[in-house]
């Protein structure tokens, strides 16, 4: 399962406003002490869901094109 733990408002090199996603790999399972909650891998995307690559301090790389996002 995956469960979306951030949205953030970015823009593209040519201005375009964009949301960049991230989201976290979650596994559930069930124990003698109640469900529990295994969190996992994160992974980066566009809101159209073209991946991206974090380059740090509010800024991604678009993997399919290149391109630049920034932090708006």
């Amino acid at each position: 399962m995956e469960r979306e733990i951030s949205r953030t408002r970015c823009v593209g090199d040519d201005g375009t406003p964009l949301v960049v996603i991230e989201y976290q790999h979650v596994e559930r399972r069930r124990t003698e002490s109640g469900e529990r909650t295994y969190p996992g891998a994160r992974r980066s995307a566009l809101a159209s869901g073209e991946a991206v690559r974090p380059l740090g301090d509010g800024v991604w790389e678009v993997i399919a094109t290149g391109e630049v996002v920034r932090q708006a």
